[in-house]
């Protein structure tokens, strides 16, 4: 049985591939990674054992897609695991949290042209039409879901089943993601996690979607988070130094934010890898 992480950037699994990565040479840890090809625009990686691979696809639609296409070929997962970064649209939901989706939705284009009817079902549209995959309503794969809830029950990781919204563009300001939590009844709103469900689902490969919350409904993000590259990793590190030296408090707290976040995802992985290396470190 090989199972197959999936997240936009190497943020969301730093902590993840950092497990047992310490001193590989005298420890011959199989819970090691190692870097391996991906298509162009992705970071592949696969676990010493065999069992996990993962792959970083970017952040967006094409990337995601692309690298999902790559990834169901070539790797040939028995499950998938979709983990990554969301902004939460409910005050249920605090920074670290985790959503397992139930359901999985996707709205197109800008905020100034979503509207509640994209969520509708379309009856009597062929499969293979571009309307029937934005509108489908993709369920979460029920064994999976029920494996991801009893492992952070166990580790004492708040958590919300509900389901989830992917749109085009990041949602950093207060008011937009209540607006969608109340509009659409979703909890946590990201970018990708419907195009690797809707991948997988295609090639009936069961797929779950975790989300670790970055952000609070009540919080607006750095405007600097709207300018990051879409690249797996790269790019960023420049342009948060300087606004950090602008607006150190507001980095700061968001920087601390991503990295609750993070360690939220890796622990919950750790345990459905059963991976004997759980340390968390504090690596970036």
């Amino acid at each position: 049985m090989t199972l197959a992480l999936v997240a936009a950037r190497r943020e969301e699994l730093a902590a993840v591939l950092h497990m047992g990565a310490w001193r590989p040479w005298s420890r011959r840890s199989e819970g090691v990674w190692r870097q391996r090809r991906a298509p162009q625009g992705a970071l592949a990686y696969q676990r010493r054992d065999h069992t996990v691979s993962a792959i970083l696809t970017g952040a967006g639609r094409d990337q995601t897609e692309q690298a999902m296409s790559w990834l169901l070929e070539y790797e040939k997962p028995d499950s998938i695991l979709s983990l990554g970064f969301a902004g939460a649209c409910t005050p249920n939901l605090d920074v670290g949290d985790l959503v397992l989706a139930t359901q999985l939705h996707h709205i197109e284009g800008s905020p100034f042209d979503w509207d509640p009817d994209s969520l509708a079902r379309t009856d009597g549209v062929a499969e293979s039409s571009q309307a029937a995959v934005m509108n489908e309503e993709l369920e979460a794969d029920s064994g999976l879901l029920d494996e991801a809830r009893a492992a952070v029950e166990m580790n004492g990781i708040d958590f919300m089943p509900s389901p989830t919204l992917t749109v085009d563009s990041l949602v950093r300001t207060a008011g937009l993601s209540a607006w969608l939590g109340e509009t659409f009844g979703v909890s946590a709103v990201d970018r990708e996690s419907y195009w690797v469900a809707a991948a997988a689902a295609k090639a009936g490969v069961p797929c779950l979607s975790v989300r670790s919350i970055a952000y609070g409904v009540n919080e607006t993000l750095p405007e600097i988070a709207s300018r990051f590259p879409d690249t797996p990793t790269g790019g960023r590190l420049g342009p948060v130094l300087r606004y950090g030296a602008l607006h150190p408090r507001e980095t700061w707290r968001y920087m601390r934010s991503l990295r609750t976040a993070r360690n939220a995802l890796a622990i919950l992985t750790a345990v459905l890898t059963d991976n004997q290396d759980r340390t968390i470190g504090d690596n970036p």
